[in-house]
């Protein structure tokens, strides 16, 4: 993406899917309902904005 190679990506949070694997776990053990679908957010990433992302994840 520096060199221009590419335009945008998305930033997926393994923090946040790790945290949501576990919240869907534990609802299962639970036996509470689970959602069909557990949505994480991502972030896009473009050239102006993608130095803070380098070292995460």
């Amino acid at each position: 993406m520096k060199v221009g190679d590419l335009k945008a990506t998305v930033f997926q949070d393994a923090k946040g899917q790790g945290k949501g694997s576990i919240d869907a776990a534990l609802k299962a053990v639970r036996g509470e309902k689970l959602d069909r679908e557990v949505w994480i957010p991502f972030q896009l990433v473009t050239q102006q904005n993608m130095a803070p992302f380098e070292n995460l994840n």
